[in-house]
């Protein structure tokens, strides 16, 4: 049998960890976009952490050589398409659908990974697909409410996130986690600057959630997060870490309960878990890619 490593235990344990932090972000952020539009808040979140990170680490935020950028700028592309997607997917759906469409990240990293590595998808990974598939119909069936554009903003969403793990897993061991976190946010908040620009006025009110939603999600769940992300999964495979991730949605649906009063129904709890039924079940022996 194998045993993992210590150090590989505590990146997983640290993955888990900042879930329930992405997962208080949903409804948070849902709450905050009442009152600012989602380029102006998604500008401000990046900036905020790369303003944090540049302040804690200093010169070493700073050092990455020029593949390490070409890495970051990578990176960015798919953190900034992911969280454009959704954000405005937000806009239209609600907290709880959108935690359980983008976890079906955790799904698409070993279908994305197979084709790449041009190997037999495996019946896991076939299954897998077929019960978070059969999970969403569930969560968005007209019983509980219509699959609508938001959904489809956050599956694509849902995609950018698994490029994104992946990617990570590729360049995280080769570069400094610190330099590689803080250069990809760099790049995401201007690439969501350009995007604003054309889009939508620069203003950014001042209201309780929208000061919580950028706090949280400028400190905690991007500065913070995405640094943890990056050190773990130097220890860690990107299939441990979409196991970790299982636990975002279930958050997300707690906290929307708690702050918003968003509880799922029979139906959308029965897909719920099915969703999370297939995040599992992708992982099964896929772990030692690494």
């Amino acid at each position: 049998m194998r045993t993992e490593r210590p150090s590989s235990l505590r990146a997983d344990a640290a993955l888990f960890g900042i879930t329930a932090i992405w997962g208080f972000t949903f409804p948070a952020v849902q709450l905050a976009l009442r009152d600012v539009e989602p380029l102006v808040f998604l500008s401000a979140r990046f900036a905020l952490a790369a303003i944090a990170l540049l302040a804690l680490f200093r010169g070493r935020a700073m050092r990455l050589g020029a593949r390490g950028m070409a890495a970051a700028f990578v990176l960015a592309l798919c953190l900034a398409s992911g969280s454009v997607l959704q954000t405005y997917g937000l806009t239209i759906t609600t907290a709880s659908k959108s935690a359980f469409i983008t976890a079906l990240y955790v799904v698409i990293v070993p279908l994305i990974a197979a084709v790449g590595e041009r190997v037999r998808l495996r019946v896991s990974s076939l299954l897998a697909a077929l019960l978070a598939a059969a999970g969403v119909y569930l969560l968005t069936s007209p019983a509980v409410s219509r699959i609508n554009l938001g959904d489809w903003l956050t599956l694509g969403c849902a995609f950018a996130f698994a490029l994104h793990i992946l990617v990570m897993e590729a360049v995280a061991p080769r570069h400094d986690p610190v330099a590689l976190n803080f250069w990809q946010i760099v790049f995401t908040t201007a690439l969501c600057t350009l995007a604003m620009a054309p889009l939508a006025r620069p203003v950014f009110p001042i209201t309780f959630w929208t000061v919580t939603a950028l706090l949280v999600t400028g400190l905690l769940a991007t500065a913070l997060a995405f640094g943890v992300q990056t050190w773990a999964q130097r220890e860690t495979s990107a299939t441990h870490a979409a196991v970790a991730f299982t636990g975002e949605p279930v958050f997300a649906a707690l906290f929307a309960g708690v702050i918003q009063g968003a509880w799922l129904d029979k139906s959308g709890l029965v897909g719920a878990a099915m969703i999370v039924g297939g995040m599992l079940v992708a992982q099964i022996r896929t772990g030692k890619r690494k």
